[in-house]
């Protein structure tokens, strides 16, 4: 068979103790230097990127830089200390490399100067019906042929008066009072600088020295004796996720490795020196599988980090099962040598299977096209099978060395309680069976067709929301929300994007979006539509008209001529704190466009309808140009693996099942070994479903790596029941219970680590894990004694129909 030839191998290369244990010696100090130099990746958007195949995400960062910002929020009663620390610190990040451009105030001036060429088409459109209102109404005043209703006019000139000192004041406080305060409050005792860095905002140690740069910045500064500072935005939550999860990381590996430690002596208690011999192969898996995703993909990311709680794990399952083997050998007299020969060929092929089963359950991920959970699925497969080989080579190459003067004496610590374990009579354990089958249809109805779905991103993701930062930002005129972020393949696109944009608003298909920002907005020669409205309120002044009005209307008017004043022959060049944001980081202007939404970027279902809206754009849909930002990382993160978490199941069981097919080569046996999982499943279900826990799309995840550890216990029990023809059930489940309940135990570790995580997702698998790994504890110590006594009854059976045919031969 398959799994025996692998057990041979295995078998044969662990007649070279020293050079394994070289071997494993130098891949362990080889491994250091990939592991210090990982990147870690942690953000959301980094489940979406691939380093093999730049996703718009990255090609955008490669131009424009991070698609966030680091967000400086100072505050002082002195206004003017305020202004000038904000106005160096802006100035002095502009200059630094790390920095794309730095924002702390707006341009009043240049838009009094160029009002109509940023207003929308629809205020030049009040303006053009205000002028015109206002020049009817001197033309029916000053008509002879209309002197009889003198009277009736003068009433609607004296109503609309108010309406004609107002030609621009209130287009001027539509705009300017939000661009005065768009950096600061109105005594500018609270003010803003935003500073977009050039690196990925997923480049966590880029971030920290930014931070650091802009922090030592602010310590150069002389301020007031109540100044204080506060950060913001998307770097500064970089920096908090990697404060938070990477010490966590370290706290749950400490506390896993307690977990693996006390799991040892509870086994080997007895024998002290096992614990030793266990540790360094359960170690070395991760620390190699850490290595190969430095080779690999040079990063962790969110999701690939869960290797380091689920892999030793299951290192403690195998290696339980070795050593527990090992000394049910040794207690037959044999020597060590024979003992670990028998013990890799009895439990190498059933372990074999289990870890084979795991890594194709996590190699199935690669069906989900979310490159994060590629990794995870490359990785985790990776890791299972080095987890089988490392072990069992590490630890036998290890009992053999330290036994090569003195074998430990056999003081095996299994519990095998001496009692009277009477067989179920056949009609009560197929009464018991039936019921349970029942209930399990009934739960498995329930619970797959009532399954609860989480699209709520609040309550999968690391809340940063700060009460203080929050009302500090509210009293300003500062748009604290990053927008989407288009990529134009040249600057001229970017009249045909406001085009296609405009027309799609105006015919209500695009519901979530708020406004879209273009340069064409702030060029004349790329708005010819403005451009000839504007013309229009042109002709409208002509110096008849300028010489009826009065003083204050004249004065207003004034105000929209000069607003006039500029030459469409010229290059329009916009200020440079506005050219800068449309700019790439080579210095080519018009490459970005900017759309700001009206949805809760937290509901996973409007960032959903928010992508499917935006790809009615022609130019977005073919591909043309690049979209990104927080609600498209949501949407597709959230499409990808709610559509197609499926198939992963569908593949990952239907592998695992050949696995067994092919390791017993009977399908009775396999369908048997498999019946524990199924009833842990539907069990499962209904548990979610009695619980109300929703599933989101980090706790769906949870499914095929569950399938995976279902596995292990009931092969374990059914290879032990078939090997041990004279044995029941129930002797069976006394013998191996001690072993197999150790190593669900050992399942459970990586679980904890999850519990204890502060990431929401994290922890909502963690939850999931837990009540899938309890319906899987409890099935396999009850289906199991269920099936295999059906079994030793219809043996027992079969038995007596022979021996009574040989009494009557007789």
């Amino acid at each position: 068979m398959m799994f025996s030839l692998f057990a041979k191998i295995i078998k044969k290369l662990a007649t070279y103790p020293k050079i394994i244990l070289t071997v494993f010696l130098a891949i362990g100090i080889l491994s250091i230097y990939p592991i210090m130099h990982l990147r870690w990746d942690l953000q959301l958007q980094d489940t979406i990127t691939s380093a093999r195949e730049p996703s718009n995400v990255q090609k955008i960062e490669d131009e424009f830089g991070g698609l966030g910002s680091l967000i400086v929020i100072l505050q002082s009663e002195d206004s003017s200390a305020n202004y000038r620390i904000a106005k160096d610190l802006a100035q002095k990040m502009q200059q630094s490399p790390a920095v794309h451009f730095a924002d702390f105030e707006t341009d009043i001036d240049y838009y009094k100067k160029n009002k109509f060429l940023y207003a929308s088409e629809n205020d030049i459109d009040i303006m053009v019906h205000r002028i015109e209102k206002l020049k009817h109404d001197y033309i029916m005043k000053n008509n002879p042929l209309f002197i009889d209703l003198k009277s009736a006019i003068d009433s609607i000139t004296q109503t609309t008066s108010e309406q004609r000192e107002q030609l621009l004041s209130d287009l001027e406080q539509k705009y300017f009072d939000k661009l005065a305060v768009s950096h600061s409050n109105k005594t500018g005792t609270i003010r803003i600088v935003e500073i977009y860095p050039t690196h990925s905002i997923s480049d966590l140690q880029a971030n920290r020295n930014l931070f650091y740069e802009v922090s030592t910045q602010l310590k150069l500064e002389e301020t007031p004796s109540d100044f204080r500072v506060h950060f913001a935005g998307k770097v500064y939550e970089s920096i908090q996720t990697g404060k938070r999860l990477l010490p966590e990381a370290k706290m749950v590996g400490c506390v896993t490795a307690g977990l693996i430690i006390l799991l040892l002596i509870l086994n080997f208690f007895r024998q002290p020196q096992l614990i030793f011999i266990s540790a360094l192969p359960i170690a070395t898996p991760i620390i190699t599988t850490m290595a190969c995703s430095y080779m690999f993909y040079g990063r962790i990311n969110l999701f690939t980090l869960l290797l380091a709680i689920v892999l030793p794990g299951q290192a403690l399952q195998i290696i339980n099962h070795v050593l527990n083997r090992y000394f049910l050998e040794r207690e037959q007299n044999l020597s060590p040598q024979l003992c670990i020969e028998s013990a890799l060929l009895g439990i190498g092929p059933s372990t074999a299977v289990s870890s084979f089963a795991f890594a194709t359950l996590f190699a199935s991920l690669i069906f989900i096209p979310l490159p994060g959970l590629q990794e995870l699925g490359v990785l985790g497969s990776t890791g299972c099978i080095l987890n089988w080989a490392i072990t069992l080579l590490f630890s036998t190459a290890l009992l053999q060395v330290a036994q090569r003067k003195k074998p430990f004496s056999i003081r095996h610590s299994q519990i095998h309680p001496e009692c009277k374990i009477s067989m179920l009579s056949n009609r009560l354990n197929w009464t018991i069976f039936s019921i349970i089958i029942a209930a399990s249809l009934v739960g498995l109805y329930i619970g797959g067709t009532r399954l609860h779905i989480r699209n709520d991103f609040s309550a999968t993701e690391i809340n940063y929301k700060d009460a203080t930062i929050d009302s500090l930002i509210a009293e300003t005129g500062f748009m604290n929300k990053t927008p989407v972020v288009v990529m134009l393949p040249e600057s001229a696109e970017s009249e045909n994007l406001l085009e296609r944009f405009t027309e799609l608003k105006n015919n209500g298909e695009l519901s979530t979006v708020n406004s879209l920002f273009t340069l064409a907005q702030f060029s004349p020669n790329l708005q010819q539509k403005k451009m000839e409205k504007l013309r229009q309120l042109h002709s409208l002044v002509t110096k008849e008209f300028r010489e009826a009005l009065s003083k204050s209307e004249l004065e207003n008017l004034e105000k929209v001529e000069q607003a006039l004043e500029f030459d469409e022959s010229d290059d329009f060049e916009p200020p440079e704190y506005i050219a800068k944001k449309f700019r790439d980081k080579h210095g080519k202007q018009g490459r970005f466009a900017f759309i700001f939404t009206d949805i809760k970027e937290n509901y996973g279902s409007e960032c959903v309808k928010l992508y499917k809206e935006l790809h009615q754009i022609e130019g977005i849909d073919s591909g043309k140009y690049l979209v990104a930002g927080i609600p498209i990382t949501r949407a597709i993160f959230l499409d990808r693996i709610t559509n197609h978490i499926s198939r992963p199941l569908q593949v990952g069981g239907i592998l695992v099942f050949l696995f067994m097919l092919v390791y017993y080569n009977r399908f009775s046996r396999a369908l048997f070994t498999a019946l524990p999982s199924v009833f842990a499943a539907s069990w499962f279900l209904a548990a979610l479903n009695a619980f109300d826990v929703k599933i989101s799309a980090y706790s769906a995840l949870a499914f095929p790596i569950l399938i995976g550890a279902s596995v292990d216990g009931s092969l374990q029990f059914f290879t032990a029941y078939y090997e041990k023809q004279t044995g029941t059930a129930l002797t069976i489940l006394r013998d191996k219970f001690f072993t197999i309940f150790l190593s669900q135990m050992a399942a459970f570790i990586g679980t904890y680590g999850m519990l204890v995580s502060s990431h929401p997702g994290l922890r909502s698998m963690g939850y999931v894990s837990l009540t899938g790994l309890i319906c899987i504890f409890i099935s396999q110590f009850t289906i199991f004694p269920l099936i295999a006594g059906s079994l030793d009854q219809y043996r027992l059976r079969q038995k007596r129909k022979k021996e009574a045919k040989n009494e009557n031969a007789f």
